[in-house]
């Protein structure tokens, strides 16, 4: 084949890939406009009610909210991927301030991952993973810890997906890919609700297109320039060029226009020490494909102030909408 036509037919992929990404995202938008602040904001407040008590893992207060996660679930239409939502794993307890065993020896407690499936419509078996984890410190010294940021506002987003996508199912739409939805417990335990969820999950890896790890997003307090409808997004090795592709066309066909950040605020270091901080990590070390959403550490992290007051709802919505529009591609690739 002569350079000429060489240049030809990519030219013509490149207009097919960029008619179907449009088309793609036009079907999308007839529906991320279902992205609610105010139902975003129930989410968040209901999950840092004074009877949540911050929702240490394996407290009472974690299982009020629990509780509201599946009520969830079952208003939404999410189906159970086994009898129950639930999962129980057991875990060794490690105080909230981090340092050591909270007895001697240590102490086994018992944690739930929250997990539900919007099946495929196409009998795919392909598989996305949506996760966000719903635990936070709970009380120490008398003071209660709300976690509104970190991480009722990752709560919010993944509830809010899972409410999107079954609407278009319900509607008729096609649905590419299963969806599982997961709220994980134990973050705040060594990340135990989350390995323990992949270490049981009966998927072959190449079956799974991606998992989405939700976590701190409703902060507009540590944007990595001046504008404050960003989002970062962080990824490993060849993942970082094609989902930044796939990103950006979303975020421009889709007319969201938000600040999409792929660095970690230019900082090599700290991009990989805040990438083994979170839920999708057991996930890369099982070699599964995995993207972090977030808007960053704040100076209400881990503090009384995570308020859902701090939250900004708006720019919430923005970021929900953007990865919504992202999953749909996924699901229609």
């Amino acid at each position: 084949m002569n350079k000429k036509y060489t240049v030809l037919l990519f030219t013509l992929i490149f207009l097919i890939s960029r008619i179907s990404a449009t088309a793609q995202s036009h079907n999308a938008s007839a529906y991320d406009h279902l992205a609610d602040p105010k139902i975003q904001k129930e989410h968040i407040l209901a999950l840092t009610a004074p009877q949540t008590m911050g929702r240490a893992t394996g407290s009472s207060g974690s299982a009020v909210a629990r509780g509201y996660i599946e009520e969830r679930f079952v208003e939404y239409g999410i189906e159970k991927r086994g009898i129950l939502y639930e999962q129980e794993f057991e875990f060794n307890a490690v105080a909230s301030d981090g340092k050591g065993h909270l007895g001697h020896p240590p102490v086994k407690m018992k944690g739930y991952n929250i997990i539900g499936e919007i099946k495929s419509t196409n009998g795919s078996r392909e598989y996305i993973i949506i996760g966000a984890h719903y635990d936070h410190l709970g009380e120490i010294k008398g003071k209660i810890y709300p976690g509104a940021d970190d991480n009722a506002s990752g709560i919010a987003a993944m509830l809010e997906l899972a409410r999107m996508f079954s609407r278009m199912k319900d509607d008729g739409k096609e649905i590419g890919a299963n969806l599982i939805f997961v709220a994980f417990d134990g973050k705040e335990q060594s990340m135990a609700g989350s390995r323990h969820f992949v270490n049981r999950l009966r998927i072959h890896n190449n079956n799974i297109k991606c998992m989405i790890n939700i976590d701190q997003i409703g902060s507009t307090l540590a944007p990595p320039h001046k504008d404050k409808n960003y989002l970062l997004v962080l990824g490993r090795d060849s993942l970082e060029t094609w989902a930044s592709t796939q990103l950006d066309l979303c975020n421009r066909i889709g007319g969201i226009n938000m600040d999409v950040d792929y660095t970690f605020y230019n900082s090599k270091n700290f991009y990989d020490i805040f990438y083994r901080l979170s839920d999708h990590h057991p996930f890369v070390e099982q070699g599964i494909t995995a993207l972090f959403f977030t808007s960053g550490i704040t100076g209400n992290t881990y503090k009384e102030t995570d308020t859902a007051g701090t939250i900004s709802y708006p720019v919430l919505t923005n970021r929900i909408r953007l990865i919504f529009h992202f999953i749909y591609h996924l699901i229609s690739e």
